[in-house]
């Protein structure tokens, strides 16, 4: 899987690293959260928020 699909390392994050991780996560779902709500956010600005959530996958 690592040499295929760039997954699967043995990372050894520092306790400081995990929690800014899971802070980084928690955002990136409450923004996604907020999104697919009922709140107005202009469509341009859906589209460029959804593409730049995208973009840190590759």
């Amino acid at each position: 899987m690592i040499e295929h699909r760039n997954i699967g390392y043995d990372w050894q994050f520092s306790p400081k690293q995990e929690e800014r991780l899971q802070q980084y996560c928690d955002v990136n779902k409450l923004l996604v959260d907020c999104l697919n709500s009922e709140c107005y956010v202009s469509r341009a600005v859906r589209q460029e928020i959804g593409e730049s959530l995208m973009n840190w996958l590759n």
